[in-house]
């Protein structure tokens, strides 16, 4: 390994025994040495690799500003991986979140020849938790600063800038279509790695839609949102393949000229059953109703002192209890669908707020986790309301029940009004994609 000024930044250069090589560059806000065993694999494989701090980034000068440079930085990288003389021309991108975004912005290079991307960002729609994390956590300074999410959630006045807050609707669109608009126009194979449990599943699933030559796997793999609090996992995380040996095994059979394709496969929450079929939903199902059951009629009665949390995506629910803020619904054994679920319900209330949906898991044993949730902002007065949540496959077991809870807000998730609100909601119903399960 050999530390290198690539383009003006700084990188960390892995070269096999036998030269000139193809390439796997790798783009990272998040520090190389993480990368560093995945690194000493491709060079096994034959592959060269070059790991580069990103502009603003721990060894690399200048200031990183998410999403503003990784066109011209990424193209410059790879101008000057090709033009070393152990390069045989051909690149390959590979990345996790930022990485991803990072990879998909230099490929229109000529040199690219296949992408791998994980869990992509920017996040189709960002929750607000999501948004927090990053920004204290990854968006700002030029280190990781991992605790700062938890400690800015106990003050009243964050500790670090963070720019608009609380984060308008859309913030990361210009990235988002950037992004998208990048990989339409790649005619390269690639492959997209995601999992269920991240807020990026939605932004995995498009974008695969997307490219034209694309090969999805959708697992339940941890990530800092999903498990980020270890002691209150309560998720049966399913044994399947590695995300980083899939990347790895792929890029070497790239590399090597065989066949890319690994074939799609797709995890199913709550049978955790890997299939192998295409995880990605049909973009216009037909939609059944399933059976609720529960009040026709109820109130959700918001206390600012005291907003209905969210917890981490892996935690027990149960230990939250009954209260006046949630109304809960549910449907009892032999659920199953794959796609995006919709909630449709008449409401009323007396101040804006934006009412939100939580598809719950529950186990004979009592552990209550979330699958999915979607939001929708209502206005005062009477109307109706329609939430999409966000994709999943899901086949609950006998036994199990299904559990749809609707609360103003779910903090920090989904932001809570300041002011206490009533919203009353009727004739809720509960809409998932139809056909085989």
């Amino acid at each position: 390994m050999i530390d290198v000024p690539a383009g003006g930044l700084v990188a960390d250069v892995f070269l096999p025994d036998r030269l000139p090589a193809p390439t796997v560059v790798v783009r990272t806000p998040y520090g190389t040495a993480g990368l560093w065993p995945e690194a000493d694999a491709l060079t096994r494989a034959g592959l060269a690799v070059v790991l580069q701090d990103l502009r603003g980034r721990y060894r690399s000068p200048g200031d990183f500003e998410a999403g503003a440079d990784e066109l011209a930085d990424g193209h410059a990288a790879l101008d000057w991986t090709t033009a070393q003389p152990w390069s045989d021309g051909v690149t390959y991108l590979y990345g996790t979140a930022y990485e991803a975004y990072a990879a998909w912005c230099a490929v229109g290079h000529p040199s690219v020849r296949g992408v791998v991307s994980r869990q992509p960002w920017p996040d189709a729609a960002l929750a607000v938790d999501e948004e927090l994390w990053w920004r204290t956590e990854i968006g700002g300074g030029r280190r990781l600063r991992p605790g700062l999410y938890d400690l800015a959630l106990t003050r009243p006045v964050w500790p670090v800038p963070l720019g608009d807050w609380p984060p308008a609707p859309g913030c990361w669109k210009p990235q988002a279509r950037r992004a998208v608009s990048r990989i339409r126009a790649a005619g390269v194979p690639t492959l997209h790695l995601g999992s269920w449990y991240c807020g990026s599943a939605a932004t995995t699933l498009r974008q695969a839609a997307l490219a034209r030559r694309a090969t999805v796997v959708m697992g339940g793999w941890a990530s800092p949102l999903t498990h980020r609090l270890q002691a209150e996992c309560a998720i049966d995380i399913p044994a399947g393949p590695d995300p980083a040996e899939l990347a790895l095994s792929w890029l070497a059979a790239v590399a090597a000229g065989a066949d890319p394709e690994l074939g799609h496969r797709c995890l199913v929450l709550g049978s955790n059953r890997w299939e192998t079929k295409d995880p990605r939903p049909v973009a216009r199902p037909a939609l059944r109703t399933l059976p609720l059951t529960g009040p026709a009629r109820a109130s959700i009665d918001h206390d600012p002192a005291d907003p209905h949390p969210s917890l981490p995506h892996s935690a027990d629910l149960s230990a939250v209890g009954p209260r006046a803020d949630v109304v809960r619904l549910s449907v009892a054994d032999g659920v199953g669908w794959h796609g995006a679920a919709r909630v449709r319900c008449r409401v009323e209330t007396g101040r804006p707020a934006e009412l939100v949906a939580t598809l719950v898991h529950e186990t004979p044993a009592g552990v209550r986790t979330r699958l999915s949730d979607g939001a929708e902002p209502i206005t005062p007065g009477r109307g109706t309301a329609e939430l999409r949540c966000a994709p999943v496959a899901v086949d609950l077991p006998a036994g199990h029940t299904l559990h749809l809870e609707l609360t103003v807000g779910r903090h920090p998730r989904h932001p809570a009004p300041e002011t206490p609100v009533v919203v009353t909601v009727a004739d809720v119903e509960l809409l998932v994609p139809g056909g085989p399960r």
